[in-house]
């Protein structure tokens, strides 16, 4: 087993490579995972993990207002991909999601593909650190254990795989059974998975697809933020009277 090394960063905490494990870290199974995260976390948060029985909506929002109002938020125990060229608004909705789930007092994991994200950025956009595991990977194959094994530990009220950093060929590589496998473990659970990708990869295993796209920016005498386009792909509810949504995301965590 290799050996897991925790920092705490700005009152929130990572997973990260230690220095005894040079090919990345193996999480334990689902039910050890579970048992260590619940003890790095208990002293922080009185109940870490979501409730599995608590199912009491099937959508939760994004925090972003239209396109709440359009589609009623992100589906419970399903897969939701955001995807979109570089600068697009992929980041900066998910921190949005972020924001709004734990702002919930749920606890969210994040897996970052690429050692990309940027706490301090998401603290001030309003995500709250303590209820945030961030895991910091650098290669996919460890992205798809780690999800993997969180998934099955469950708990989680939102498990985000950013998968924008990594290398093109190798993300379109994702068999399309690792998706399913995916969804058939958090189906029954209030748990949701966002895939956040360069592109469309998640296929028919996504209960609902998001395709970012920037507009223009807004200015004062500084930068105020950006507007997007988001268009709804794929929606396993009943087809929206519109399929785009135009939305302003403010300057902060835009990419």
């Amino acid at each position: 087993m290799h050996s897991m090394q925790s920092a705490i960063l700005h009152q929130g905490f990572a997973l990260s490579r230690s220095r005894s494990a040079p090919q990345g870290f193996a999480l334990p199974r689902s039910r050890s995972t579970r048992a260590r995260l619940e003890s790095a976390l208990g002293e922080r948060i009185s109940a870490p993990f979501t409730d599995i029985e608590r199912r009491t909506l099937e959508t939760v929002p994004t925090g972003i207002a239209p396109l709440d109002a359009l589609m009623g938020g992100l589906p419970r125990g399903g897969i939701t991909e955001l995807f979109g060229p570089p600068s697009s608004g992929c980041t900066s909705a998910m921190i949005s999601i972020l924001a709004e789930a734990t702002a919930r007092d749920e606890v969210c994991a994040l897996i970052d593909g690429n050692d990309a994200f940027d706490p301090k950025s998401a603290a001030a956009a309003g995500v709250e650190l303590n209820r945030l595991l961030w895991i910091r990977c650098r290669k996919l194959e460890h992205v798809l254990k780690t999800t993997d094994l969180l998934l099955q530990g469950g708990g989680f009220g939102r498990v985000v795989m950013d998968l924008t950093d990594l290398p093109a060929s190798n993300v379109r590589s994702i068999p399309l059974v690792s998706w399913f496998r995916f969804q058939r473990t958090i189906e029954k659970t209030p748990t949701v998975l966002v895939v956040m990708s360069s592109e469309n990869i998640v296929k028919s295993a996504a209960a609902l697809v998001l395709r970012m796209e920037k507009q223009d920016a807004q200015w004062s005498t500084l930068l105020n933020g950006f507007n997007f386009n988001i268009e709804i792909v794929r929606s396993r509810k009943s087809r929206p009277l519109k399929s785009y949504v135009r939305v302003h995301l403010h300057s902060e965590c835009v990419q």
